[in-house]
């Protein structure tokens, strides 16, 4: 377990994981590790992964993941646009104690990062970070952000997902339909949205399944409808993006 991020007298403290901090010692490693303090990850941008009790998560823009203190964890690419905010237990007593899908608004986000870099008197600071917790809610059920790109060639392909989110083409495969390589076409893509090509169509498959289940559609007829060949690999890509299963979701579905 590593040592606390939070100074002595504050209940929270929010970290760039691209960043370098001089405790670089108490922060989040591609490696299983725990901290001593509940730690509440999301992406200033696009989507992130990061894998918590062993099992690979993703979050997107607009929502977050709560890591109960004590929780293995493990963030694989630090060059991403991760955020790590550590929360203090003695902050949010009889809270926070299960692994959970947050919701991250943009004022809280902005507040969080402003305090992270603004100075301020203590008092002041802490009222702030009050406010920041009681903001932070866990999610009934998530709703999912898909950022549209400027770009006409990665639009038209998103337009397409979304129209059609059981399309299996690869990114290969639409660069030659596009007349580009492949490791353009992926760059664009990465650029444009804050997401890999993969990442994004999970999550616009996600957004569609969503809907489908509101609906009342059987497990397996959506699965089917937003490109899963079975129910387990569709309720694992769910459970990944959502935080939860299909079932967990809507508890009366059929299979």
């Amino acid at each position: 377990m590593t040592g606390t991020t939070i100074p002595e007298g504050y209940l929270l403290r929010t970290r760039a994981l691209n960043l370098v901090y001089e405790d670089e010692g108490n922060s989040c490693t591609g490696q299983p590790h725990t901290h001593p303090e509940h730690v509440v990850f999301w992406p200033e941008a696009g989507a992130a992964e990061l894998e918590v009790l062993g099992a690979a998560r993703t979050v997107s823009l607009g929502h977050g993941i709560w890591v109960p203190a004590g929780t293995p964890h493990a963030v694989p690419n630090r060059d991403s646009d991760l955020v790590a905010l550590h929360i203090s237990p003695s902050a949010v007593p009889g809270r926070g104690h299960d692994l959970k899908a947050v919701t991250m608004p943009v004022a809280v986000r902005e507040l969080l990062l402003h305090l992270a870099e603004a100075g301020m008197p203590r008092g002041e600071r802490v009222q702030a970070q009050r406010v920041c917790l009681d903001l932070i809610s866990t999610e009934p059920n998530p709703v999912i952000q898909l950022p549209i790109p400027h770009d006409p060639r990665i639009a038209l392909i998103c337009r397409h997902l979304l129209l059609d989110p059981a399309d299996d083409q690869s990114i290969e495969q639409w660069a030659v339909r596009l007349s580009v390589s492949s490791r353009t076409l992926a760059r664009a893509f990465q650029n444009s949205t804050g997401m890999t090509f993969s990442q994004w169509r999970t999550c616009a498959r996600m957004d569609q399944a969503t809907r489908l289940l509101d609906q009342g559609f059987a497990v397996g007829a959506v699965a089917r409808r937003v490109g899963y060949s079975t129910i387990s690999a569709f309720s694992s890509a769910f459970h990944r993006v959502l935080g939860r299963t299909p079932r967990e979701f809507h508890p009366k579905l059929g299979q």
